[in-house]
């Protein structure tokens, strides 16, 4: 069968869509947080918690990829999950924000990095955690297999997103919030419309949960990953193992 799946959310070539991406987040590093927890109307917090709550307790290495500002490596800091974190991100602006603003160089070792190739030795990490990164990257094949390559037999990745919604009943709701809501506030609180109408349209052309599923297989994870959904399937969490 054949995938007509875009190859990333803008449609561009993966080079290009890398330096869109990487620019629009420069431009919002600094009301990036204050944005999330606005957005989600304080959920985002919680979701993070629930996927740290979900990293294995004897876990000692831990990555968290595409960090942006780094929340959810201080959220594993803080709950007790891992005992070497390292935060990594292609954006500097987002790392630069997010050592301005909290205890991220303290907490883990902070590095300027691609997810889609990954400056680790094969087998580092014994889980790799993911927050609302993988509907960036210029190639999610190439990102799960760098991932996979990272971690460990037997290690996790753990992945909050917002995937392709296909239920109908869910659809408009989500829809109207995301088009017309989250836009107008990028604007009037964020000052960056065109990067907060970025969201609702990088959700239509991202992978459903089902496709994300075969992405996983194929980049070398048990199948059957752990899914969770999140406040009414708005968001996901999903927990894979590497083979």
């Amino acid at each position: 069968m054949t995938d007509h799946t875009p190859h990333n959310t803008t449609g561009q070539r993966a080079e290009v869509h890398d330096r869109q991406i990487r620019d629009m987040f420069a431009g919002i590093a600094g009301v990036y947080d204050r944005m999330n927890g606005l957005l989600s109307l304080g959920l985002d917090a919680r979701w993070r918690e629930r996927l740290v709550r979900s990293i294995d307790a004897d876990a000692h290495d831990v990555l968290d990829a595409c960090t942006g500002t780094g929340e959810l490596v201080l959220t594993a800091a803080r709950m007790g999950r891992g005992e070497r974190h390292v935060a990594s991100d292609f954006c500097v602006p987002m790392l630069e924000a997010g050592v301005a603003n909290n205890r991220l160089a303290r907490t883990a070792r902070v590095l300027a990095a691609d997810t889609q190739r990954l400056p680790f030795a094969d087998g580092s990490f014994d889980a790799v955690m993911v927050a609302f990164g993988l509907r960036n990257l210029g190639s999610l094949d190439q990102g799960l297999a760098d991932i996979a390559r990272v971690l460990r037999p037997g290690g996790q990745l753990l992945v909050l997103e917002f995937f392709r919604v296909r239920r109908a009943w869910m659809e408009a709701p989500v829809s109207f919030y995301l088009s017309r809501v989250v836009p107008a506030l990028g604007r009037i609180v964020g000052g960056a419309p065109e990067a907060y109408a970025y969201l609702p349209s990088s959700m239509g052309r991202f992978v459903t949960v089902a496709e994300f599923r075969r992405r996983l297989s194929a980049a070398g994870f048990e199948p059957e990953p752990l899914v969770r959904p999140q406040t009414f399937g708005i968001a996901h969490l999903v927990v894979a193992r590497k083979a």
